[in-house]
């Protein structure tokens, strides 16, 4: 499955090149990988040529050295192109001086003077001055910056796997895999993950080390590196997703924790480490300067704050502590479910507060907890973990079902693909599944709503979801939950048919979700009759009913009770005595069956037959009228035998 399935071509990939790659042609490559005309040959040769550059990270980078100066002062370079170069003594003053200013390798800082000069159609330098020093760092940026991309594109090809059909697979597409296969078996969790956690810290060591003695200049330079860390930080958040999205990779507890702490630091408790620098040096951009950078930090920090969430979800993999419940053996192990992880990330998520920005986590990490006895025989989680404390903290302050919520209307999440929606909607489901919160008879009005908000925000406009969601919908899996929510809604059909219409509006993009939607709907009731008055010549007449299709026992005792009552209250009233007479038992929601025939003002003519059973629901949402509220509280019924 996935990355772990593949073999030829590509089965293995080496790296035979010494010279810095150019990440920005290895990036155009890897976004033509889908073309016909995109030649195999070149894509193993060039990603065979930069594998070892990939696995290195941001870390392919390197900082100054004497061996490095060194060749660089001889004169001959064999760092860039495929023959050495012999370079003159001014290009070699320049080379150093740069590679000082820039704080990088000096055989690579040539490497990328030369293509920044190719770039630019320039003549070699004989001095390094302020404007060179610019124009050379935003080469150097664009440079990391697209090293981080083509992980990424290769990280997202990755992803695809499970969903290509074999004869989708062309030859370079295999090779890219095959390259991925080989970076992720030399450290690129642990490179990613380094770098990552240190852009988050704000101790990254790779930022410029000397600037101008100009002091504008000096401001300019410094901006554009927090602008830098910034990107580079998305690109890596964006990385590590896809990293822990692939089956090929399971983030360990030991993991999880250092990337809790690392977002809880950068992102989730405060705003990023380099926000401060951008806003401070904003100043050269005039007087809306330090707005824009306002502004710039804003969105960013936004994203950040997503992208952690989904991050950390993601790693907690619910979908196969799912899978691990229907599973005959129990299913793998989950690199979460043993008591040693579990203090780990019951540590790393300790002191986190229950409000809207920590809540996807803490809501994730409860639904683990309260799955993890089922989904692992014979394990009790440790008292730091506790099901039912943590399951009080994911549902207090504004954690919770609206904190889900809240991310899902976040720009960021609202404007990328399915993946990231994938991941939430596993934790939706999971999460009504753990915490017992159907059937919809139970909800309060609000409640439903707000689930409903969130199944709008998970997959509408997602094609893959909905046909995901309607292919699994009749097993016991990961779907089953979302079945049983929209199941709730019909059975509200149609005395209040709102909640049923949002759902399948939700659930019918693309048009093969479409039709299911419509078959659904087709199979819906279409009878509701509101119930009887409350007077005692109709108490009775429709009785809530059990799994067997008998009346309840609670329900039978309750008449049983009130029958004695209101004997005791016909007899106090036939000689003279006053008071009110006893309230029958209210009905409750949920499968009902009629004891008599019923018929309804509202629908001359039209009657239930006694003996039809339906489901009694509390009078609310968009069908109930004044006249319906005056009548008080009450429950409709369907003659749809499949609703029982």
């Amino acid at each position: 499955e996935g990355l772990e399935a593949e073999s030829e071509p590509g089965a293995a990939m080496t790296s035979g090149s010494k010279v810095l790659p150019s990440y920005r042609e290895v990036f155009s490559v890897l976004e033509g990988l889908g073309s016909l005309a995109t030649s195999p040959e070149e894509v193993e040769k060039l990603l065979g040529d930069c594998s070892d550059f990939l696995k290195g990270c941001l870390d392919s980078f390197k900082s100054p050295s004497s061996a490095s100066k060194a060749a660089v002062e001889s004169g001959t370079v064999s760092g860039y192109g495929d023959q050495p170069l012999n370079l003159n003594e001014s290009i070699r003053k320049v080379t150093v001086e740069a590679s000082t200013r820039l704080a990088l390798d000096e055989v690579q800082t040539y490497a990328l003077l030369r293509r920044c000069l190719d770039e630019d159609k320039s003549p070699l330098p004989t001095a390094c001055d302020d404007d060179l020093v610019v124009r050379l760092t935003r080469y150097y940026f664009a440079e990391r910056l697209q090293l981080m991309k083509c992980i990424q594109a290769l990280l997202e090809r990755g992803t695809d796997a499970e969903h290509d059909d074999d004869d989708e697979v062309t030859p370079a597409l295999a090779h890219a895999r095959a390259c991925l296969r080989d970076l992720l078996a030399g450290g690129l969790e642990e490179k990613l993950t380094g770098a990552l956690c240190s852009h988050m810290r704000g101790s990254t060591p790779t930022r410029p080390a000397v600037y101008s003695k100009d002091r504008r200049r000096n401001a300019q330079l410094a901006k554009m590196w927090a602008t830098q860390a910034l990107e580079e930080t998305q690109v890596m958040l964006d990385c590590a997703f896809y990293m822990y999205y692939s089956p090929a990779v399971r983030c360990s507890a030991s993991g999880f924790a250092r990337l809790a702490a690392a977002f809880e630091e950068g992102a989730l408790g405060r705003a990023p480490a380099s926000a401060a620098e951008l806003v401070n040096n904003a100043w050269v951009d005039g007087e809306r300067g330090e707005e824009y950078a306002r502004e710039t930090v804003n969105r960013f920090s936004d994203s950040f704050r997503a992208m952690c969430s989904v991050i950390l979800i993601e790693a907690m993999d619910l979908e196969d502590v799912v899978q691990s419940l229907n599973a005959a053996d129990g299913g793998d192990t989950h690199a979460m479910l043993n008591v040693d992880a579990m203090k780990d990330v019951a540590k790393a998520l300790g002191k986190w507060p229950s409000d809207a920005t920590h809540g996807p986590v803490l809501l994730a990490w409860a639904t683990l907890l309260s799955l993890a006895p089922s989904a692992a025989s014979g394990l009790t989680p440790p008292p730091e973990a506790d099901p039912a404390k943590m399951s009080a903290r994911a549902a207090g302050g504004d954690a919770g079902f609206d904190s889900l919520l809240s991310l899902l209307r976040t720009d960021y999440i609202k404007g990328i693909g399915h993946a990231c929606k994938s991941v939430l909607k596993n934790l939706f489901t999971a999460s009504l599944a753990a915490f017992d919160v159907l059937p919809v008879q139970r909800l309060k009005p609000g409640e439903l709503d707000a689930l409903l908000d969130i199944l709008s925000e998970l997959v509408e406009g997602q094609p893959i979801l909905c046909e995901q969601f309607w292919g699994g919908s009749h097993g016991d899996g990961q779907e089953a939950p979302l079945m049983n929510l929209l199941i709730g809604c019909r059975e509200r059909h149609p005395a209040d048919g709102v909640p049923l219409l949002r759902a399948l509006s939700a659930l019918a993009s693309g048009p093969d979700a479409a039709a299911c939607a419509l078959a659904f709907l087709s199979r819906s009731p279409t009878v509701a009759l509101p119930t009887p008055g409350p007077g005692a010549d109709m108490a009775g007449s429709i009785v809530p009913i059990g799994r067997d299709g008998e009346p309840t026992r609670k329900w039978k005792l309750a008449m049983e009770r009130w029958e004695g009552e209101y004997a005791d209250y016909e007899q106090r009233r036939d000689m003279g005595w006053g008071g009110d007479a006893p309230p029958a038992p209210p009905l409750p929601a949920g499968p009902v069956r009629s004891t008599v025939a019923l018929a309804s003002a509202y629908l001359p003519g039209a009657a239930i037959p006694a003996g039809a059973r339906g489901v009694a629901i509390d009078r609310m949402g968009s069908a109930r009228d004044a006249a319906d509220e005056e009548e008080g509280d009450g429950a409709g019924e369907d003659d749809d035998e499949e609703d029982d």
